[in-house]
């Protein structure tokens, strides 16, 4: 194939079928913004040993409830253009899905993003928006990796957001929607912060 045609092939914007059979075959995870392919960068052992402190917890808290934590294999349909793999998600009730593969669910109840340099404009800008269009999301957590600060995002009557910081590791971050706290001495408690 000729340069010229590559490239074309390379630019064309899939669509969001293209894209769910594209990334069901490929070895990397990548996210789909209208059309456009975002790959998703690796993570840091701070960002892996904060996610998995919140998993921990949101296991412990939520094993009697009807609320289920996923993982970042679980893919989330934002709107019909919009795919993304959060750090955590949360679905209660029962959890819907685009299609029968049960790869890529539509009804987050609350969602779980660790910040990353490589990504942290993103994260608090673009990307929190789209979250917070999904219906179904009640709660947005972003969490730092480089201080103890996490931030959360309640949704309120009237279709309106709340927003509450919490910083310091003696703080316990309220979580309303799923009834339930964040200690953020437990979220970090492997992590050595920079003086």
């Amino acid at each position: 194939m000729p340069v010229a045609e590559r490239a074309s092939v390379l630019t064309e914007r899939l669509t969001p079928d293209q894209y769910l059979v594209q990334e069901r075959l490929a070895e990397a995870k990548s996210e789909y913004i209208d059309g456009e392919l975002l790959p998703m960068p690796g993570v840091s052992i701070e960002h892996d040993r904060i996610v998995r402190s919140i998993l921990r917890s949101l296991e412990n808290q939520l094993s009697a409830e009807s609320c289920e934590p996923m993982t970042s294999d679980v893919r989330v349909q934002l709107s019909g253009s919009r795919y993304v793999y959060p750090d955590l998600t949360v679905v209660c009730g029962t959890p819907v899905f685009t299609d029968s593969e049960v790869d890529t669910l539509v009804n987050p109840t609350a969602i779980f993003e660790v910040l990353s340099n490589s990504t942290l404009n993103y994260d608090l800008g673009e990307k929190a928006r789209l979250y917070r269009q999904r219906e179904s999301l009640q709660s947005l957590c972003l969490v730092a990796q480089d201080r103890p600060w996490v931030e959360v995002w309640t949704r309120e009557e009237g279709n309106s957001w709340r927003v509450r910081e919490f910083t310091g590791l003696d703080t316990t971050a309220e979580l309303p929607a799923l009834s339930l706290n964040l200690s953020l001495s437990d979220i970090y408690r492997r992590i050595a912060f920079a003086a």
